[in-house]
């Protein structure tokens, strides 16, 4: 999953380990950090694979920046081109994906958002039968307000989520 990222972001330019922490939390999310425990072995591996590599060259705070190399840049549009799995972090995925259209062509950009548009109505269905299944089996039960809350919360987000997805779409639609 930060493979895509790093190496997305390594395509509009080269990034300190430090910059790179920094641009993914903000992408992240405010409650979700990144450690360098976690980002310097993921660079280390990418290096090794030739996906990337370390430039002479320095930040203006004198750190290393980190250079895509061409081996990266194919495989970027590999994991583009993986189907994402259903797994806790699939929205993560899709962001980051969406996030990174503008370097892939518009036959991939369509499918990323169809994909993510089919997998998102999808779930939506599938809290739309919990809640049913909770009105008929469980109304009355101590947990089904919280119950009942919950997947409408998960609704909305949803419903956020798809006008986000159309918001991407309406733009390289105009931008293709």
């Amino acid at each position: 999953m930060y493979e895509l990222f790093i190496l997305s972001k390594l395509l509009d330019g080269n990034y300190s380990a430090y910059k790179l922490k920094f641009v993914l939390e903000m992408v992240l999310g405010a409650n979700r950090k990144m450690s360098f425990g976690v980002l310097y072995p993921l660079l280390d591996k990418l290096e090794k694979n030739q996906f990337v590599e370390m430039s002479d060259e320095l930040d203006r705070r004198g750190k290393k920046l980190v250079r895509i190399t061409d081996a990266g840049r194919e495989r970027f549009q590999v994991l583009m081109r993986e189907p994402v799995k259903v797994c806790a972090h699939l929205d993560d995925i899709y962001q980051f994906k969406l996030l990174s259209l503008r370097f892939v062509d518009a036959t991939l950009q369509k499918s990323i958002i169809s994909d993510y548009r089919a997998q998102k109505i999808a779930e939506k269905a599938d809290y739309e039968t919990h809640i049913h299944d909770l009105i008929e089996k469980h109304l009355g039960y101590t947990f089904y307000d919280q119950a009942l809350q919950n997947y409408h919360l998960q609704l909305n987000l949803i419903e956020t989520k798809l006008a986000w997805i159309d918001e991407i779409q309406d733009y390289y639609e105009k931008e293709n």
